[in-house]
């Protein structure tokens, strides 16, 4: 009888305890907390926009592989032709470098970016081709900031099989 009362009076303590929550005490530092996480936040915001991380997916691609040929895009808007290097090696890896310029008059020495999203500065992209491909008919265009380029494939032979008689 006395251990049936005893559950009786803790059991509720119990269960007030675990569903009354947290209890809530005003803490002298959870300004000095916020502040720091803001600052944090800042930091890691504005070096997200260093040119190092801001280029690492500069130019957009689009490739595309079709039966007889290869076929890829550049964005490049705003990169004059002039400012594109373009190559192909002797392992089959497609080199792509440049630079994009802020035009002078576009900066204000007063004004300070609120949002700064658009890329200047230099670029470079490294694609690895198939070993099908005909590097000597290659042809590119470009056309309103788009780099086309063309590279006809080859016929691939395919391994012969030759059978072998078990004895």
């Amino acid at each position: 009888m006395k251990r049936l009362a005893q559950i009786l009076v803790f059991l509720p303590l119990l269960a007030t305890a675990t569903f009354a929550g947290p209890i809530f005490v005003n803490d002298p530092y959870d300004k000095e907390i916020e502040r720091m996480q803001q600052y944090l936040n800042s930091m890691v915001e504005s070096h997200m926009g260093a040119p190092a991380i801001a280029n690492y997916n500069y130019p957009r691609t689009n490739i595309q592989d079709t039966t007889d040929k290869i076929i890829i895009e550049f964005d490049l808007a705003g990169v004059d032709k002039k400012d594109i290097n373009l190559s192909i090696d002797d392992h089959n890896v497609l080199n792509l470098s440049g630079k994009k310029e802020q035009k002078v008059e576009e900066k204000d020495k007063d004004g300070n970016f609120i949002r700064q999203e658009i890329f200047f500065g230099s670029f470079q992209k490294a694609i690895q081709l198939p070993e099908n491909i005909i590097t000597d008919k290659l042809q590119t265009q470009y056309d309103k900031g788009i780099l086309h380029i063309t590279i006809p494939k080859k016929a691939v032979k395919k391994p012969q099989v030759k059978n072998i008689p078990i004895n």
